[in-house]
């Protein structure tokens, strides 16, 4: 998956919960925090792999069901515990729904199958040679170009515009939250 797709299932399921579970709208700090624990996973384990060669396929320590996710869910009910229900809410469900997007997209598409690596300690792959960050990038970016080619990734371009249009709406309908802070950051720089 990739990063938009990670942020737009997180934040379609972020703005659930918040508008059903706790009755409110999404706030603006708790969205960018949705935002960045959606990303999270794989800035940690995807260096480690394509970079420093310490994992073999860039699912790893931050992926795995028995290390990351705890780590994540811990962190987002002590937040709730501590008087910050959303944001704790925005941990857990950025970081859950990435993980979650990863395994269902692991076992639909991934030859060999990769699903063990979530189980990251006990399953361990071997290491592989780090083609270096940019390198990899690049080469997923080719394969995603080659796989626009079939029907299968016809289908899967056209479920991805379908759910970026409609995630971006959902967001400016919430009153684009998290909108302000990026715009202050930015200029701030």
């Amino acid at each position: 998956m990739w990063p938009w797709g990670h942020l737009a299932v997180g934040y379609v399921a972020f703005s659930a919960f918040v508008r059903l579970g706790l009755r409110s709208r999404p706030s603006g700090r708790a969205v960018v925090v949705l935002a960045v624990a959606t990303q999270l996973p794989d800035l940690v384990d995807k260096p480690l792999a394509w970079q420093f060669g310490v994992l073999s396929n860039g699912i790893g320590v931050a992926h795995s069901l028995l290390v990351g996710v705890p780590a994540a869910l811990a962190l987002g009910v002590a937040l709730g515990f501590r008087g910050h229900p959303q944001l704790g809410a925005g941990v857990v469900i950025g970081y859950g729904s990435h993980v979650l997007g990863d395994l269902l997209f692991a076992a639909l598409f991934s030859r060999p199958p990769i699903l063990p690596a979530f189980l990251w300690p006990v399953y361990r792959t071997p290491v592989a040679a780090a083609p270096g960050l940019g390198a990899k990038t690049w080469q997923l970016l080719l394969d995603s170009q080659a796989l626009l080619g079939g029907e299968m990734g016809r289908t899967y371009l056209l479920i991805e515009v379908l759910l970026l249009g409609g995630t971006v709406a959902l967001w400016i309908r919430d009153g684009k939250p998290g909108w302000a802070l990026v715009r202050r950051f930015v200029r701030a720089k």
